[in-house]
C-alpha cells in the first residue's frame, strides 16, 4: 500500500522539481539582469535668487511649491525642504534641498533671507553663522519623462542609506517575522485561509514582503490560488538564491506608493520626497510610519488626499512597532502626538510641453529609444519654468483679448481657432527659456515655433537695413547711416527678363524725403525697397545668408518678408543684433548624466562673428526708436520701460502678425495666425505685441535694468535734420543719430542761432519725424 502510494507520487514529486526550478531560473534572471526600466528624466534649469530681486516677481513661492518645498511657522525649520516666512519681521528661512547638479554637488545650507519692502531681498546669510552670502540656488524642477507604457518614476537607493527606523516600520507594516521567516509565514497563510474560506473568496492576503516582491516582478493582481502557489515558489527560491538584505533592498526600491499625474511613485525615496518634500534620512519616525502604512493601499491611504484615513493607519503603525519592540514607549507617544504634515498641494503644473516635445525630438536623433526609457538619464534642460508659464499666459490672455475685441476672429472648431506663439532665448548663452508653441497643446500638438512657416512680412527688413549700414562700415559705393535720407515714393522694381514690382505702403501712404530711422520706424515699404534696390539685391540676399536665411529666392519681394520662416529661425537672426554679430546657436539641452552620475554629454557654448559688432550696434540704435517713438511704440504706452529694442511685422496679406525684440539680456519673438493661412486683418502692433509686451514685462522684471553698450568705433551724436549740422540750442528740430568716429557731425548748426531765433528766421521746414508714438502705425 505504501508502496503504491509512493509510486504515484513519483510523477507529482517530478513535476514540482520541474516547476520549482522554472521558477527559480525565472527569479535569477530576474535578480542578475536589469530589474526596472528607469525612465529618463527631464529638467529645467535651476534658478539662482540675489539681493535686489523682489520673491514676487521672481516667483518665489510658486517655484517652491512645484520643487515639493513645505512651509512650517516660523523658528521651526528643522529639515531639508522646509522653509518659513515671517511677514512681520521680513525674513525667510529657508532649507534647501541637496542636489547632484551636472557639474557640482550643491544646496543643503540653512540660509537666511531679509526683506524689505514689497518683499525686496536686501541680504541672505548663513542661519547659523549669519556669514554674508550673495545669492542662493534653487534646484532644478522636473518637467517631464521618458519612458515606455506606464510612467514608474523611482530613485534607487541603498539599504545601507535608510535609516533603519523607516526599515522598522515597514517591516511593522508589511512582515514583522521576515527576518525569521524562509520566503513563506505559514501563520499568517493559516490566518489568511481561514478568512477566504469564511469568506467564500479570496479576502486577504498572507503574503510575505518577499511574496510581494514576487507578485511585483513577475506576476499580475489576480487573486487567484494559482497565482498564490507560483508566488509561493517564486518566494521560496529567491530565500534560497539571496541574503534577506538583498530582497529588502530591492523591495523598497519597487513598492508603489501613489500617483502623481501620470507619474507612477514608486519607491520610499520617491514617496518621502513626493508627500514630505524631504529624503528618508531626514524624516521623523511619525512620516516614516505614515509612508509605511500606505503600501497597503497607497492611493486610498493617500496623505494629501486622505489624511485622517492615513493619520489612523499611521497610528496603527505605530502601535506594532511599540508592540514588536522597534521604538520606546516614549518614541510611539511622542510620533502619535505629532501632527500629519505632509506637503501642500499644488494645483499649477510645471509641464512645458512643446519645450519637452523639442527636447524629446532633440534626444531621438543622439540616443536609442531603449536608453533614453530605459537607463535613468537625467537630462538638464534651459527652461525657465517660471518664465515658461508668464508666456503662456501672456499667449491665452492676448489671444482671448483679440477675440473679445475682434468677434470676426472667433472661431468654433478647436483647429480653427486663432493661434499664437512665443519663444524666448538669451542672445549672449544662447539657452531657450520659454517655447510656447500654441494655444493649447490638449488641442494641438504641433509647435509653432520650430514647425510652421509663414512669411515675416517687415520683421525681415531688418536684413535690408543691415546690408545697407554694412555697406557704409565695410567702405562701399553708396554711403547710408541712420540719419541719412530717402524717398519714401511709389516707384517700380524692374528686375530679370523685363519683370516688374510696385511696392506699396501701409494704407498707399507716402512720406515722400524720410531718414532711415524714421523709414525703419513707421516700416515704410516703398522705402525700404528703394535701398534694397540702390545697394542690389545680391547684397541683401548675402546679409540673409550672414543671418542664417538661406537659399533666399533671387526677387525683389523677399527684402519685405516675401519668404517664409519659422519662429524660431527669426529668434536666430534678431540675436545676432542683440549680441553685438556673434551668433550663438539657441539650444535646450544643457547636459546629459547617466544614472551613476557621469555626464555623457555637456553644452560648449560655440559664438561665431557674422557681424561686426559696429553693425549690431547701429541695428540695435535703429529698432531702439522703433519701441521708442515709431510702429513699436505701444509697448511704452503698455508701460514697459526698460532699455529695449525691436520691429513689428505684418504681411501684405494681413495673414500674419510679428514682433520681434530684446532687451540686452532677453529676446523674444511673438507670432498670431491662423494655421489655416485666413485672413487676421491685424497688424504686428496689434495682434502681437501686447503679448511681447506682458510677457516682457514680468519675465525681466526679476533683472537689473540694462542699457544697451554703445561698440567702440561708434558716437551718438543729436543732429539738426535741416542742415545735417551739429544740434544746436536753438535748433527747432533735432534728431539722434548714431555715427561711426570719425562720421559724426562736429560743427554745431550755425543757421539756428539766438538771433535767427529771435527774428523769427530760418524757419523749420517740414520734415517727417517719428511720432512720439504710432496712431496709425504701418505695421
Amino acid at each position: 500500500m505504501v508502496a503504491a502510494v509512493l509510486f504515484a507520487s513519483v510523477p507529482v514529486i517530478f513535476f514540482v522539481q520541474q516547476k520549482y526550478s522554472a521558477v527559480k531560473e525565472e527569479v535569477q534572471a530576474r535578480f542578475s539582469g536589469k530589474r526596472w526600466n528607469i525612465p529618463s528624466r527631464i529638467y529645467s534649469d535651476s534658478t539662482t535668487i540675489y539681493p535686489g530681486q523682489g520673491l514676487k516677481e521672481t516667483g518665489f513661492f510658486e517655484r517652491l511649491a512645484r520643487l515639493n518645498y513645505h512651509k512650517v511657522d516660523p523658528g521651526k525649520v528643522r529639515a531639508r525642504g522646509e522653509y518659513s516666512y515671517d511677514s512681520k519681521r521680513g525674513e525667510l528661512v529657508i532649507f534647501l534641498h541637496n542636489f547632484a547638479y551636472p557639474d557640482r554637488q550643491f544646496g543643503g545650507e540653512l540660509l537666511r533671507v531679509r526683506l524689505g519692502r514689497d518683499q525686496m531681498i536686501e541680504e541672505i546669510d548663513d542661519f547659523g553663522t549669519r556669514k554674508p552670502t550673495y545669492s542662493l540656488e534653487l534646484e532644478p524642477e522636473l518637467i517631464s519623462g521618458i519612458f515606455e507604457g506606464d510612467w514608474q518614476q523611482r530613485r534607487l537607493v541603498p539599504l545601507d542609506q535608510i535609516p533603519p527606523a523607516f526599515v522598522d516600520a515597514i517591516l511593522a507594516a508589511e512582515d514583522h517575522r521576515f527576518y525569521e521567516h524562509h520566503g513563506l509565514d505559514l501563520v499568517r497563510i493559516i490566518k489568511a485561509a481561514w478568512v477566504d474560506l469564511t469568506a467564500g473568496s479570496v479576502r486577504q492576503g498572507g503574503s510575505t514582503l518577499t511574496q510581494q516582491l514576487m507578485k511585483n516582478f513577475f506576476l499580475s493582481r489576480e487573486r487567484s490560488w494559482r497565482r498564490k502557489v507560483k508566488e509561493a515558489m517564486m518566494a521560496y527560491a529567491a530565500e534560497r538564491l539571496y541574503s534577506k538584505d538583498e530582497i529588502l533592498e530591492n523591495y523598497v526600491n519597487d513598492i508603489y506608493l501613489g500617483q502623481r499625474g501620470q507619474e507612477g511613485i514608486y519607491g520610499i525615496w520617491e514617496a518621502s520626497e513626493y508627500y514630505f518634500s524631504k529624503e528618508p534620512r531626514d524624516l521623523t519616525i511619525a512620516e516614516m510610519a505614515s509612508i509605511a502604512g500606505m503600501i497597503s493601499s497607497p492611493n486610498r491611504l493617500n496623505p494629501l488626499k486622505h489624511p485622517d484615513l492615513n493619520l489612523k493607519r499611521r497610528d496603527e503603525v505605530l502601535a506594532l512597532m511599540l508592540s514588536d519592540g522597534y521604538i520606546s514607549k516614549g518614541a510611539h507617544d511622542e510620533a502619535v502626538s505629532e501632527p500629519l504634515h505632509a506637503r501642500e498641494t499644488f494645483t499649477e503644473s510645471n509641464d512645458a510641453p512643446w519645450f519637452v516635445d523639442f527636447v524629446k525630438r532633440e534626444l531621438a536623433e543622439r540616443y536609442p529609444p531603449a536608453v533614453l526609457s530605459g537607463e535613468g538619464l537625467r537630462i538638464f534642460t534651459s527652461l525657465d519654468v517660471h518664465m515658461e508659464k508668464l508666456g503662456e499666459h501672456a499667449i491665452e490672455e492676448n489671444l482671448t483679448d483679440l477675440e473679445a475685441k475682434h468677434p470676426k476672429l472667433v472661431r468654433r472648431e478647436e483647429k480653427d481657432r486663432l493661434e499664437s506663439c512665443l519663444v524666448a532665448i538669451e542672445p549672449q548663452s544662447g539657452k531657450i527659456r520659454a517655447m510656447v508653441g500654441g494655444r493649447d497643446y490638449r488641442q494641438s500638438q504641433f509647435n509653432r515655433v520650430t514647425q510652421s512657416h509663414r512669411q515675416p512680412g517687415s520683421a525681415f527688413k531688418v536684413v535690408t537695413y543691415a546690408a545697407v549700414f554694412d555697406e557704409t562700415l565695410s567702405g562701399g559705393p553708396e554711403k547710408f547711416l541712420p540719419t541719412s535720407y530717402i524717398d519714401d515714393t511709389q516707384f517700380t522694381w524692374t528686375y530679370a527678363d523685363n519683370m516688374s514690382w510696385t511696392p506699396n505702403n501701409y494704407k498707399d501712404r507716402f512720406f515722400g524725403h524720410v531718414s532711415l530711422e524714421f523709414a525703419l520706424e513707421e516700416s515704410l515699404n516703398a522705402a525700404a525697397a528703394r535701398l534694397a534696390n540702390t545697394i542690389g539685391l545680391d547684397r541683401v540676399l548675402a546679409m540673409g545668408n550672414r543671418l542664417g536665411f538661406t537659399d533666399l529666392p533671387p526677387y525683389p519681394s523677399v527684402v519685405l518678408g516675401g519668404i517664409e520662416v519659422t519662429p524660431m529661425q527669426l529668434a536666430r537672426a534678431y540675436s545676432i543684433f542683440a549680441d553685438y554679430g556673434l551668433r550663438v546657436q539657441p539650444y535646450a539641452v544643457t547636459a546629459v548624466v547617466d544614472s551613476n552620475g557621469k555626464v555623457i554629454e555637456g553644452h560648449e557654448l560655440r559664438a561665431e562673428q557674422v557681424i561686426s559688432p559696429q553693425l549690431a550696434g547701429i541695428m540695435q540704435f535703429m529698432l531702439e526708436q522703433v519701441i521708442n517713438h515709431g510702429t513699436g511704440a505701444a509697448a511704452r504706452t503698455m508701460g514697459f520701460r526698460r532699455p529695449a529694442a525691436g520691429k513689428t511685422g505684418t504681411t501684405n496679406d494681413a495673414k500674419d502678425a510679428w514682433f520681434a525684440g530684446f532687451t540686452p539680456n532677453l529676446l523674444t519673438v511673438v507670432w498670431t495666425g491662423f494655421d489655416q493661412k485666413e485672413v487676421l486683418g491685424l497688424t504686428g502692433a496689434q495682434a502681437s505685441l501686447p503679448a511681447w509686451t506682458n510677457f516682457m514685462k514680468a519675465a525681466t522684471a526679476p533683472r537689473p535694468p540694462l542699457d544697451f553698450m554703445i561698440p567702440s568705433g561708434l558716437v551718438k551724436e543729436v543732429i539738426d535734420p535741416l542742415t545735417g549740422y551739429k544740434a544746436g540750442p536753438f535748433c527747432p528740430v533735432k534728431l539722434e543719430g548714431i555715427f561711426p568716429v570719425g562720421e559724426e557731425p562736429t560743427q554745431v548748426c550755425p543757421l539756428h542761432t539766438a538771433t535767427t531765433a529771435a527774428s523769427g528766421g530760418a524757419s523749420d521746414h517740414a520734415i517727417p519725424v517719428a511720432p512720439d508714438s504710432a496712431v496709425d502705425p504701418n505695421d
